[in-house]
């Protein structure tokens, strides 16, 4: 952590404390699994009484501002409503700027969904202060969370039907299209890769992937849409053969005849464009 993030950060706890209706406050993201390095921002939570939830609220900025040199940006999620309000701030100090992201959770929608997901696998080493034993008795019933696992025949029939949508996009060079079916693709891989080595009980899928084996993240890396597309066929073929093998690995046989249909229609498809 930089220095100056630090400098902020401890300033920021310090006054958020002294603040009637604030009852505790805990680290979130990387901050909380132990895996920060010198380039992590900070996630904070904070929870408040849903009294002083609306106060909380207006004076968060207010607060930083007293604490850094300027507060560049606030950049509030489209999410944000009455139960919990996520706020990510750029923050100068010291002629250096940084991340700074905070989470109010309100305490009288405690059990709203989004509010869980923030609480989930939350232990005392997480928390940063405590008033009542707010943040224990959030621990006592904090959801453990658990590892991604889909329906992995489903994932087989989106996957394979994308492959085949994709060609009439190839031959119309129809960039934008083709780009919304590739990241499909990614995704549905992602989450095939997931069901099969997924062990962990929190985080998206950008933070779960990285625990799975490595030769099976480079699986996922040529997905990405470019104006070459003689490269996009190619690195396209090469992830429907990486993709294959994943698939026969967790379920043997899984959408057979499909596959060699949808394959050979690629193929024949497109090799007339590599010519």
């Amino acid at each position: 952590m930089l220095n100056e993030l630090k400098t902020v950060n401890d300033s920021f706890i310090s006054l958020i404390k002294e603040m009637d209706g604030v009852r505790a406050a805990w680290y979130f993201g990387s901050n909380m699994h132990g895996l920060s390095d010198e380039y992590s921002d900070v996630d904070i939570v904070i929870l408040a009484d849903k009294s002083a939830y609306s106060e909380t609220d207006k004076r968060l900025k207010e607060i930083l501002a007293d604490v850094c040199d300027e507060v560049v940006l606030c950049w509030g999620e489209d999410f944000n409503g009455e139960a919990m309000k996520n706020y990510d701030y750029i923050l100068s100090f010291n002629g250096k700027i940084f991340q700074y992201d905070v989470f109010l959770l309100n305490s009288g929608y405690i059990d709203d969904y989004m509010c869980r997901f923030h609480y989930t696998g939350l232990t005392e080493e997480n928390v940063i202060f405590s008033k009542d034993n707010a943040a224990e008795r959030l621990i006592v019933n904090a959801p453990k969370g658990e590892p991604w696992r889909a329906d992995v025949e489903r994932l087989a029939e989106t996957y394979w039907l994308h492959v085949q949508m994709s060609v009439k996009y190839f031959l119309r060079r129809d960039f934008f299209k083709l780009n919304k079916v590739l990241r499909t693709l990614m995704d549905t891989h992602t989450s095939l890769l997931l069901t099969m080595y997924d062990e962990t009980n929190w985080g998206g899928a950008e933070n779960k992937l990285k625990f799975i084996p490595a030769e099976k993240q480079a699986h996922l890396m040529k997905y990405g849409c470019t104006e070459d597309f003689k490269l996009m066929r190619k690195n396209l073929k090469w992830s429907m053969d990486c993709f294959e093998n994943d698939l026969e690995e967790i379920m043997p046989n899984c959408c057979g005849n499909l596959v060699k249909l949808i394959k050979k229609f690629f193929m024949e498809s497109l090799l007339k464009e590599d010519n």
